[in-house]
């Protein structure tokens, strides 16, 4: 078995190397590092030169902090973002979050953002991991568009929250990645089942806390035995999620 985590934190860890031994114990051997802010994009290629066959780097700027960035902050965040992406297998964690943007205003600053990124992975040829909290059917129209207008491979993380917007995304060929929420609540793994098994991935979100415990990029294999084990006509298996992922970062 050969796994990617298709969207985690790694550098959110504190110890990181036995994270990644874990991970690969389990079967993990890759990891999509997303990155929030320019110290976190730096954490990420840092991380990238250490463990090269492990860490895919996705730089990005993550929508709640566009929100709180004073504007120099983001012009020097941008700057970094455009001048290092070339370095990316991924332009991420970039998105819309209407849990803190609120006001039209707010939330206009969050959509001009995301599009300037989604510029920049238009302008080097990358696919985008996208953050869609309180956004969903928002993030999802800019997915679409995105994979549209360019034809690169959009990924809406941690998205399982509603039959109808899977549907769409099923139709418009976007990738969803599913989360260990799957492995606690039924629900989360019966709206995975409505994934197309061409477009599912998974991932951690690490290191998001479930049930007290952070996550880790090894959880990756539990949530893909879990999805496979009662998928639907048996329809997944673990090289087609392996093979999903090199789709999405374009190397198959």
């Amino acid at each position: 078995m050969s796994l990617i985590d298709c969207h985690c934190h790694l550098y959110a860890l504190d110890r990181i190397e036995t994270a990644i031994l874990r991970a690969r114990d389990a079967g993990v051997t890759k990891a999509v590092v997303v990155s929030e802010d320019q110290p976190s994009m730096e954490q990420t290629l840092r991380l990238r030169d250490a463990f090269p066959e492990f860490v895919l780097p996705g730089l990005g700027i993550h929508p709640v902090n566009v929100f709180s960035m004073p504007p120099q902050e983001w012009e020097r965040a941008f700057s970094f973002l455009k001048s290092h992406a070339h370095e990316a297998s991924c332009i991420g964690e970039i998105g819309l979050d209407f849990k803190y943007a609120t006001t039209e205003k707010e939330q206009e600053k969050q959509r001009k953002a995301l599009h300037a990124q989604m510029e920049v992975a238009a302008d080097n040829h990358l696919p985008i991991n996208l953050h869609s909290r309180r956004a969903l059917r928002q993030t999802m129209e800019e997915a679409i568009a995105f994979h549209r207008n360019t034809g690169l491979p959009a990924l809406l993380h941690w998205f399982a929250h509603s039959e109808k917007l899977l549907t769409r995304t099923n139709a418009e060929g976007i990738f969803v990645s599913v989360g260990p929420s799957i492995l606690f609540s039924e629900e989360a793994l019966n709206l995975a089942y409505t994934i197309d098994p061409q477009l599912i991935l998974v991932e951690t979100d690490t290191p998001v806390p479930f049930e007290g415990k952070p996550a880790s990029p090894a959880w990756v294999a539990e949530v893909a035995e879990r999805l496979i084990i009662n998928y639907p006509q048996n329809r997944l298996t673990s090289k087609k999620l392996y093979d999903n992922a090199q789709r999405f970062l374009q190397k198959a």
